[in-house]
């Protein structure tokens, strides 16, 4: 454990070290937002993977799959796709368009499309929501991880890690947490693969690991489930497939994701971008499945107690098994990138509070007056998250981060992803369809966290929100009439 905590400080005092250079190379709003339009195509990539999965494909992913078994596939498989959908759907535009507009967010892109302020100001509220649910998994990831390291609460771990993703996250704003996610992804790849290959030791081979699974009476019951290794797992086909549908098409709603295709500097490397994200966000889902299995290997052989909770396996895992300085890496590893992951999703959210929202309201404030506010709402929005993951935390990680990518998918995939594609969708249409597909997450998860209603044959509740959403836009935009849009902006719809 010495090790492992002397590795982990290491890693914080060079995040810390990156937040202080990217605060001396932070000078204007654009260097904040979207880090001046600056970064390299490895940069951008690995930063985008690291910020989409980090704590939700590390803490959460094994947790998820000591629980429902083969079946928390279906959380990994659509990285086979989902990464080369939004660089294709969305890549080269979203570029184009900060070019030629100086588009800075997901709500100035929806304003530029449209032309129209209502429909910016509810994406920028719908980001701040979605914002908060999400980050709400990292931190709780984060908290996890420093609670189990230092020994403290998990209360007391979330709040510790908070805070230092609020201090260097207001000092370097995304220019810190691309090059921290950059370098933290590049870790967690190769410790992925590492890791994995220790799964197949400890436990015999994938054959025997599955084949004692499936032959065992189950952990506190008096019969085998051979199920868990199936197709499904413990989820239903239903869910399943809902999940594979979010997450997958659902990519091309995700501020986190979408924001990163400003950032490069060559718009010409853009066609690599796919290749370079989906990769080590494969290479991950090892980690993802082989950590959860083993451990639940474990939990049934009697080599390993029941894990009190489940989002401790892969921590578990690599204390007992691992050489500590693996260990060390891997848990220092993750941490880093679930800070830096953080740190994207506060930017973006205060991007929102600060030039989305005001702009909506005709009262867009100066430069430097977003640079000093900007950072300001970092901690505002620091503390928010605190509360809701206290609130929320005992969801488990994987099926919280489900709850923020699913309500992103459904407020802001089709207007975004099929409005800057197709030239029929109208403001209508979009406002519709934003208003109702965050609407009808928001409700539904709450019915069923309140245990008032629930959606039959266990339907992930943002796949539905998604289809509604999805044919709202669509239906509303037919029976609307399309408004003229200046010639730079129906030139890229075209590209």
């Amino acid at each position: 454990m010495t090790t492992v905590i002397i590795i982990a400080i290491l890693y914080l005092i060079i995040i810390l070290g990156i937040g202080y250079w990217a605060m001396k190379k932070t000078k204007n709003s654009a260097d904040f937002f979207i880090a001046g339009k600056s970064l390299g195509l490895f940069v951008m990539a690995m930063a985008t993977f690291a910020t989409a999965l980090s704590g939700f494909l590390f803490i959460g992913g094994p947790g998820l799959t000591y629980e429902l078994g083969m079946g928390a596939l279906w959380f990994t498989f659509p990285t086979s796709i989902s990464f080369t959908m939004a660089w294709m759907i969305l890549g080269k535009k979203m570029r184009l368009l900060t070019e030629a507009t100086g588009a800075m967010t997901v709500a100035d892109a929806i304003y530029h499309r449209y032309q129209s302020r209502v429909a910016s100001g509810i994406t920028g509220i719908a980001t701040l929501i979605g914002i908060v649910l999400f980050m709400a998994t990292q931190v709780l990831a984060l908290g996890t991880i420093i609670s189990f390291i230092f020994g403290v609460s998990l209360e007391a771990g979330v709040i510790i890690g908070m805070a230092v993703v609020a201090t260097y996250s207001s000092a370097g704003g995304i220019l810190a947490g691309s090059y921290t996610s950059a370098f933290q992804g590049t870790m967690m790849a190769i410790g992925s693969i590492l890791v994995f290959v220790l799964t197949l030791q400890v436990g015999g081979g994938m054959t025997n690991i599955t084949e004692t699974i499936a032959t065992t009476n189950f952990t506190g019951m008096e019969q085998a489930m051979p199920e868990f290794v199936g197709p499904w797992g413990l989820a239903s086909p239903v869910l399943a497939m809902s999940w594979f549908f979010v997450l997958s098409i659902g990519i091309v709603g995700q501020p986190h994701v979408v924001n990163r295709l400003y950032m490069i500097e060559d718009v010409k490397k853009l066609k690599w971008g796919p290749v370079v994200a989906a990769i080590p966000a494969i290479v991950g889902g090892l980690l993802f499945f082989g950590a959860g299995l083993v451990m639940r290997y474990l939990v049934m052989t009697g080599e390993i107690a029941e894990l009190a909770n489940p989002d401790n396996a892969i921590l578990v895992f690599v204390m007992e098994y691992a050489h500590p300085v693996l260990a060390g890496i891997v848990l220092a590893g993750v941490t880093a990138a679930i800070m830096s992951t953080c740190d994207a999703f506060i930017n973006i959210a205060s991007a929102a509070a600060v030039r989305d929202i005001p702009f909506a309201l005709n009262n867009k404030l100066s430069d430097q007056k977003q640079l000093f506010y900007g950072r300001i709402a970092t901690i505002i929005i620091s503390i928010i998250t605190v509360i809701a993951v206290l609130i929320l935390g005992d969801r488990g990680i994987a099926l919280l981060g489900a709850v923020g990518w699913g309500t992103f998918a459904a407020a802001l995939a089709p207007a975004l992803g099929l409005g800057l594609n197709w030239q029929g969708a109208t403001k209508e249409g979009a406002i519709a369809s934003i208003v109702i597909g965050l609407g009808l997450s928001v409700v539904l998860e709450a019915l069923s966290i309140l245990e008032v209603y629930t959606l039959p044959h266990g339907m992930y509740v943002h796949g539905l929100a998604m289809v509604v959403s999805l044919i709202v836009f669509i239906l509303v935009s037919y029976l609307t009439t399309s408004q003229e849009l200046p010639e730079k902006i129906t030139t890229i719809l075209e590209v």
